[in-house]
């Protein structure tokens, strides 16, 4: 398990929609599909870093935590669970929305979804004409346009040049952990 995608997972939950948002290790475990010791361990371990401040209704970043994830907050801008069943046969499928670039190619980072127990992985970017698969610039319209409307209606609020990946998985826990350590890997290039 990839201690970026971990930390990245929860952090993005924490942070996610309005700063300063308190959520609870169950609720974060129930997000996650991780276990609650697992996710009361990573968030201990953000709070010795004073990153975290832990309260009776959970945690919530601190100034500091905010600070230390301004990159993930500014290029990540949603992920979430969405029903792509035509392009993938997995129970899960995760994706989220990046305003960076991808720099290695796709099989690189399916390699990472593998190690972190996922079973797929497909990129696609935001073009003025639609989605694409990345890098070929293949429509995903041409192949299957019921995707490409379920994407278009999933992420409305994406720009031309915007990347989306995409994980699957057979389980939550998976498929978090490996579109997590995609991500993790991509902010990491970009920085």
């Amino acid at each position: 398990m990839s201690s970026a995608a971990l930390t990245h997972q929860i952090v993005f939950l924490l942070g996610e929609g309005k700063r300063g948002r308190s959520l609870g290790r169950r609720t974060l475990a129930q997000r996650t599909g991780l276990s609650e010791m697992t996710v009361r361990l990573e968030m201990e371990r953000l709070r010795d870093e004073g990153l975290l401040a832990l309260n009776k209704d959970g945690g919530v970043l601190t100034p500091v935590g905010i600070e230390r994830f301004v990159s993930l907050f500014a290029n990540v801008k949603a992920a979430r669970a969405i029903s792509l069943t035509t392009l993938t046969q997995e129970a899960v499928v995760l994706a989220a929305l990046l305003t960076c670039p991808a720099t290695r190619p796709p099989w690189w980072y399916r390699d990472q979804v593998v190690k972190e127990g996922g079973s797929a992985l497909i990129l696609v970017r935001r073009r003025p004409d639609g989605w694409a698969f990345h890098p070929d610039g293949e429509q995903v319209g041409e192949r299957n346009p019921c995707a490409e409307q379920m994407l278009a209606d999933a992420f409305p609020l994406s720009h031309d040049q915007d990347l989306l990946v995409i994980v699957s998985a057979a389980d939550r826990r998976h498929a978090g952990l490996g579109l997590w350590r995609v991500i993790s890997e991509i902010l990491a290039e970009t920085a």
